[in-house]
């Protein structure tokens, strides 16, 4: 068994209970194991096979100064992880899908070797309770907004992206439902940069139209020093493969800025 690498019996093998009591051994610790002391405080953690099979439950601690990713060797199988370390966790192999787990939260995986799969709602204390999915995404950087002309979003950076919601580099303006998500809120803030020329303008498109029930669209009256808009979509039922987008739109007579800032942000929480 190649993916766990388990010791296989020979025909016509001599102490044959050997190798097999061996296999037994590396399958329960496979299925019944922990591995604690990942320690990404230095960065990313990459996982050695052996530590991977070895163990269905990996704890990582540690104190890192900022998000890390979680590496796991090209092996099928399913997983557990538990995040304690202050940070987001990406659990990923070297290409494909990846998932995220939270500061606080226990996630159950399968990876095929290639993408990583969630197969439960996150827990946040590891026993009992519901769970959270979505995506907290922001501007990398301030986007210029050209006079009169409703511009997408582009959010280069994530808070935290439980299920594949978004790319920073993809396509990424957009949020968009993954499977297995049937309902969802959209909530949202934008900040603008000072002046007191025209109006300032939020539009919620979904799949690139505005033609959809509880779209949230806002307008005001630019204000000094700065312009904030808010919104919170009503519960929204959707399909997996549908996106969102934040289109921005002023009319002070010259270029205006979207400024990157931790109050600036776009989110999206599955209800169902």
């Amino acid at each position: 068994m190649p993916e766990l690498d388990l010791p296989q019996i020979a025909e016509s093998q001599a102490l044959a209970y050997v190798t097999s009591n061996d296999a037994d051994a590396k399958l329960e610790a496979a299925l019944c194991s922990e591995l604690s002391g990942h320690d990404p405080s230095a960065g990313d953690v990459t996982l050695s096979a052996a530590e991977f099979r070895g163990a269905w439950h990996h704890v990582i601690g540690g104190s890192p100064a900022a998000a890390f990713n979680f590496i796991i060797p090209a092996i099928a199988r399913p997983f557990m992880v538990s995040n304690a370390s202050g940070e987001t966790a990406t659990v990923k192999t070297a290409t494909g899908v990846a998932g995220q787990v939270l500061d606080g939260e226990t996630r159950l995986f399968y990876s095929d070797g290639t993408d990583v799969r969630s197969l439960t709602d996150t827990l946040s204390d590891g026993s009992g309770g519901g769970g959270h999915s979505g995506a907290l995404v922001l501007l990398a950087s301030d986007q210029s907004i050209t006079n009169n002309t409703a511009t997408p979003l582009n959010w280069g950076s994530e808070s935290y992206d439980t299920d594949g919601y978004h790319d920073n580099t993809t396509n990424n303006s957009r949020l968009t439902v993954p499977t297995g998500v049937t309902k969802i809120i959209l909530r949202g803030q934008i900040r603008w940069d000072s002046s007191i020329a025209g109006v300032r303008q939020f539009l919620v498109n979904k799949n690139g139209s505005g033609s959809f029930d509880g779209r949230s669209v806002g307008t005001l009256e630019a204000q000094s020093p700065l312009t904030l808009q808010d919104f919170v979509s009503p519960v929204l039922a959707v399909t997996p493969g549908d996106y969102f987008e934040v289109n921005a739109w002023q009319d002070s007579g010259g270029t205006r800025t979207v400024v990157s800032n931790v109050s600036c942000w776009f989110s999206i929480q599955a209800i169902e």
